[in-house]
């Protein structure tokens, strides 16, 4: 049954994280150089840029976002697994989301930058509306496909009801 409207859900659900996985989040303004801040690291603005910090725990977050989704998508015999499933990866993902957008900017990367001695003069988001409109779809997919999962499991318990 995989082909019920959840799965839909379930699959924007793999695709979105992967792409914030590589999308850049925004860029910091510093006294020395212009640094670009994306899941991965935080590196200079210019063509094949050193990285100057790593970031990989949050790509290992949304990762694990695009991974459980796929393990929610085919364990769509066992309805209730499916459905507990898709809540630890709503959990998972508002992690990731807090890490990604309000305590590395503000932080560790600011932390990072003044113990090297360097003064942070702006921060802005590099393709915020992009960010914000896949922030929102992530969510609500995970929203609806546990919705229609439970949805569906109400059906098929009343109908074993009526037996």
């Amino acid at each position: 049954m995989i082909q019920r409207i959840q799965s839909l859900f379930l699959l924007v659900g793999i695709i979105v994280p992967i792409v914030l996985i590589f999308l850049p989040i925004g860029i910091f303004d510093t006294s020395n150089a212009q640094y670009i801040y994306n899941t991965l690291c935080v590196k200079m603005n210019i063509p094949d840029g050193v990285a100057v910090m790593r970031l990989y725990y949050l790509a290992f977050l949304l990762a694990l976002c695009a991974i459980l989704c796929a393990i929610a998508l085919f364990s769509f015999k066992n309805r209730v697994r499916q459905s507990n499933i898709v809540s630890v990866t709503m959990i998972v993902y508002l992690i990731a989301l807090m890490l990604m957008l309000w305590l590395c900017p503000d932080v560790i990367i600011k932390k990072f930058f003044s113990l090297r001695g360097e003064t942070i003069t702006g921060f802005h988001f590099a393709n915020q509306i992009l960010l914000i409109i896949l922030i929102v779809i992530e969510a609500a997919c995970l929203y609806l496909a546990n919705r229609f999962i439970k949805k569906d499991e109400a059906l098929v318990r009343s109908a074993d009801r009526l037996r």
